[in-house]
């Protein structure tokens, strides 16, 4: 029988030597999985990912996070695809990184089974293999949260000596295709079940003559099953976890303009960098796979999935129907689900607020039709959904924009996915 294997680099303790003293957390950047022949799930790939970034936060003296941005770092390096390292490869990395470790670890699938190896673990000072690990298996997608546990306890473990407790307030999985809420922190945050499928992506024929030049490349898009945000993060819901007010995060923006607040108004002026951070920190407390969702899986939702109608906005051919837009919002957010859903029962994926996404902006590759996650590098991230400043255009299900992923403005902010 034939196993496929997979990489998934991980650089350890990415942060900025401290003079005169020694670091005492390190900060663990877990970085895009590769597929080359794309037969893992979608779902397993990013759950992976999450799941060693929350077993390293919950290991003492390090943190775990997502870096994608430094995909495209790791992507010059030829070890990337071959798993093979010369000592001068390691030091460039390190350099560029300032990682003290090199984890390069393989997922593979050998018949109904996910194989998890963890292959070397890499000491960038010294540019030498340090510690290898054994091989992990997980029966079933429920089963890879565990063995990313033991991966993480094993490596770090041996890495730096310590026995490692994790904690483990992870409530499950969820296989039953239902809609549920989360509680942690008293988020109240419903998240609406999104079924897989397949759809046409970009300016369809319902978007007329208003699709724009970067919307023309129509593509037959296939998802997996995922749980997304009935409405955008609210205010009351980003201080539950971030601890920051709009009037904070507006100062941060070196602005004194505010556009609507309170508990049930979208949280604004959040860049994609902090958006991210929500979904890390959110993955840590409960130890679900929080993140943004990807380019497609945001218009998927916005078109209602299965359910939906075909219309040129989410839920409605009428933009008053169901979004805050310049035409009748004021001047200002407005509190969510203030207008009507659409057929999945999400709300204002029309205006309101524009919706960060987890992509790199660029044009659609049109052979890329499984579970697109965008392109592998960029300058800009991608919003989508309009806001209470555009135009009815700018609120299409297909239209497109970008910004860099450090700007925050008054426009900007987001909703979750939720992988099963």
């Amino acid at each position: 029988m034939k196993m496929r294997l997979y990489l998934i680099f991980v650089a350890l303790a990415f942060i900025s030597p401290m003079s005169g003293q020694e670091r005492q957390t390190k900060k663990v950047a877990i970085l895009e999985t590769v597929d080359k022949e794309n037969v893992i799930p979608y779902a397993v790939k990013l759950m992976v990912r999450s799941k060693l970034a929350y077993a390293i936060t919950n290991t003492p003296g390090y943190e775990g996070y997502d870096r994608v941005d430094l995909s495209s770092i790791i992507g010059e390096q030829e070890f990337q695809r071959t798993g093979l390292v010369s000592d001068a490869q390691i030091k460039k990395l390190g350099e560029m990184t300032g990682a003290d470790y090199i984890l390069v670890a393989e997922v593979a699938k050998f018949d109904n089974s996910h194989v998890i190896i963890v292959s070397k673990i890499l000491n960038v000072e010294s540019a030498k293999l340090e510690k290898t690990s054994d091989i992990q298996t997980a029966t079933d997608i429920d089963a890879v949260e565990n063995a990313c546990r033991e991966l993480a306890a094993r490596l770090l473990g041996r890495v730096r000596g310590k026995t490692i407790t994790l904690s483990n307030n992870y409530t499950g999985q969820f296989s039953s295709g239902q809609d549920f809420v989360e509680t942690t922190a008293d988020l109240g945050m419903k998240m609406v079940y999104v079924e897989g499928g397949d759809f046409l992506m970009g300016a369809t024929s319902e978007q007329g003559s208003d699709g724009e030049s970067d919307e023309q490349v129509i593509r037959r898009v296939k998802l997996d099953s995922y749980y997304i945000g009935e409405c955008e993060v609210t205010q009351a819901q980003w201080a539950r976890i971030m601890g920051t007010s709009v009037q904070q995060q507006a100062s941060k923006a070196g602005a004194s303009t505010l556009r609507g607040i309170g508990p049930d108004y979208p949280m604004y002026y959040v860049s994609w960098e902090e958006a991210q951070a929500f979904c890390q920190e959110l993955t840590r407390m409960t130890g679900r796979t929080y993140c943004l969702p990807t380019e497609a899986q945001w218009e998927y939702a916005a078109r209602g999935g299965k359910k939906g109608d075909g219309t040129k906005y989410s839920g409605s051919w009428s933009i008053d129907a169901v979004a805050w837009y310049d035409g009748n919002s004021g001047g200002e957010t407005h509190p969510v689900k203030n207008k009507r859903a659409n057929g999945l029962g999400t709300y204002d994926m029309s205006g309101n607020v524009w919706e960060w996404c987890s992509d790199w902006y660029g044009d659609y590759n049109v052979n890329d039709t499984n579970n697109p996650a965008g392109p592998s590098s960029g300058s800009c991230r991608v919003l989508r959904g309009g806001s209470w400043s555009n135009n009815a255009r700018n609120c299409r299900v297909s239209f497109r924009y970008y910004n860099s992923p450090g700007y925050r403005n008054s426009t900007y902010g987001f909703r979750v996915v939720v992988l099963p």
